[in-house]
């Protein structure tokens, strides 16, 4: 028996390659395999795949470098980085995930992490489901998309087991309700039918039901995503008469300033205010939401908001919050459920690291506000609480993007990709080359510039204008208003775009009125005009046009 062992060993060892004499080398380490813990009260979170590359996180990492993930600037389609956010989550009672979903007539955006999941060793223990954010230009949804996007949905998703179910039912959230119903009556209007507001999405939904039932599948369970600073029951009935089942709401920044002005500080404004605000403010909303226990609103547990990183000067800052004000947030939560019978809440959200709603553990909290939704929501284990561990306790990590590369460019004709630029994912939408342009949706208005570069530094004073060619096309929804502009903001090695408050000032900017007719113009705006022009610029950002809703063209840009 023992020569048969060795003899086996030896053909082992040569099907690897190796000499009799080498050692079979040990196995690389790995994420541990979690231990989740148990909670009486299922929570899910909401999860936006939001930096699919350095590009994204250069933003957070230049205004707000001390939130830093203690998985570092990662690459967040790792399945190894997903497999110690797996980890994480169902150790501090995290059951799972409600992940932004993009979707636009076949195209689709942001879908790394989803991928990613799939190949995660671990993905057994933490199930996902998708909130389509469908906010897409008008038009965009239609019968033969929304049979398309269920077969996919159904080839793809729903007779995974990963995938989260309530009763047998594939959960979809769905965050624009009036998108959905827009387009499927101006669809209907075509064929010379007449539908009433709720009637297109009724139909949509319709078309979604018949096809996973036709598939075996007993149902889909929708939620419809909340919009609004206030409670209006009128947007709970016409979601119940269109077929939702449910209702969620993505973040609490505003509504929270409206619904506890007691709570507010004498330095607060609308703009900047503290957490304390949203404590007071959240205990009333789950009582007014919670009217229909029926239809249920899930309880919200906010985690605060500062979208400096995205929004400069028109940002809203919730400032104070602490691992320990949030504990109080979670204690009065669970005793809400406790009371109504409640038995499901939602972290909103988990990880919007751009607008600074966010407690994946990092470098500010560590693992405090995981631990304060573990400590209150979970039972703690015999053997006591997981240990937190970070990937060097195993060997493991860095999982850092490379940095941002500043290309030494003063000028870009985007004959084959974007040469630096990327968007601002508040202002712009699928950004692509087409026929030899940039091309991209404007939406968010001109308060939030719609893309970015880092450059090599240059001098400002070799300069005089900034021109570009391009061509904007106004939605039919949100038309031209004849006061249209454009605009560009720098900044340099020395004077920064953001103050030490992470404020821009409209100092560093350059102006000029454009036509957004849909054809093309080139416009050039004089840079010598203003005299914050000097020095060495280093970073440049452009707002091709002031309108919520167009459609931008960009055939080439330069410093001239």
């Amino acid at each position: 028996m023992g020569t048969c062992l060795v003899a086996v060993r030896a053909l082992a060892i040569a099907a690897m390659g190796l000499s009799a004499g080498c050692s079979i080398p040990e196995k690389k380490a790995y994420v541990p395999e979690p231990k989740p813990v148990k909670s009486a009260i299922e929570i899910t979170a909401l999860y936006y795949p939001g930096t699919e590359q350095m590009a994204e996180w250069d933003q957070v990492e230049q205004t707000l470098p001390g939130i830093k993930p203690l998985l570092g600037w990662y690459d967040e389609g790792n399945p190894e980085v997903i497999d110690w956010q797996i980890k994480w989550a169902v150790e501090h009672g995290i059951s799972s995930f409600c992940v932004d979903w993009y979707w636009n007539q076949g195209v689709q955006r942001l879908d790394h992490w989803v991928k990613g999941y799939y190949n995660a060793r671990w993905r057994k223990y933490l199930k996902w489901y998708m909130m389509y954010a469908n906010h897409n230009e008008p038009g965009a949804h239609s019968t033969e998309d929304q049979i398309r996007v269920t077969r996919f949905w159904i080839d793809n998703y729903f007779k995974t087991p990963e995938y989260y179910t309530i009763g047998g039912k594939p959960v979809v959230v769905y965050w624009d309700y009036g998108n959905l119903d827009r387009d499927f009556i101006g669809e209907a209007a075509k064929k010379g039918e007449t539908l009433k507001p709720g009637e297109g999405v009724q139909r949509a939904l319709a078309i979604t039901e018949k096809l996973v039932k036709e598939a075996g599948i007993p149902g889909v369970y929708f939620i419809d995503m909340y919009h609004g600073w206030k409670y209006d029951p009128s947007k709970v009935d016409r979601a119940k008469a269109a077929g939702y089942e449910a209702q969620m709401i993505y973040n609490f920044d505003t509504i929270s300033w409206f619904m506890a002005p007691e709570a507010r500080k004498p330095e607060d404004r609308q703009d900047r205010f503290s957490y304390d605000t949203v404590m007071a403010a959240v205990p009333s909303w789950w009582e007014t939401t919670s009217l229909d226990p029926k239809f249920p609103l899930w309880p919200i547990i906010p985690t605060g908001w500062n979208d400096i990183p995205r929004s400069f000067q028109a940002a809203r800052v919730i400032y104070g919050r602490t691992p320990e004000k949030f504990k109080k947030v979670c204690e009065e939560c669970r005793r809400f459920c406790e009371q109504k019978g409640f038995n499901r809440v939602v972290i909103a959200p988990l990880n919007e690291w751009q607008e600074g709603s966010y407690i994946e553990p990092n470098k500010e909290f560590g693992f405090g506000m995981y631990d304060a939704l573990r400590d209150t929501f979970c039972e703690k284990p015999a053997g006591g609480w997981p240990k937190n561990l970070v990937p060097s306790d195993v060997g493991l990590g860095p999982y850092d993007y490379p940095p941002m590369p500043h290309l030494a460019r003063t000028g870009w004709d985007f004959s084959k990709d974007m040469q630096g630029w990327y968007r601002n994912p508040y202002g712009t939408a699928y950004m692509k080359t087409v026929d030899g342009a940039m091309r991209f949706f404007r939406s968010g208005g001109g308060s939030k510039p719609a893309i970015r570069t880092r450059v090599q530094p240059f001098e400002a004073a070799k300069f005089k204008t900034f021109t570009v060619r391009m061509r904007v096309t106004p939605s039919v929804r949100v038309p031209a208003k004849g006061a249209e502009r454009m605009k560009l903001l720098w900044g340099t090695e020395t004077t920064a775009l953001f103050s030490k408050d992470f404020v821009v000032s409209d100092a560093s900017t350059a102006a000029l009125p454009i036509r957004p007719d849909g054809e093309w113009h080139a416009y050039s705006v004089s840079l010598t005009a203003n005299p914050h022009w000097m020095g060495k610029v280093n970073e440049v950002w452009f707002d091709p046009v002031n309108l919520d809703a167009a459609y931008v063209d960009i055939k080439w840009m330069r410093f001239e």
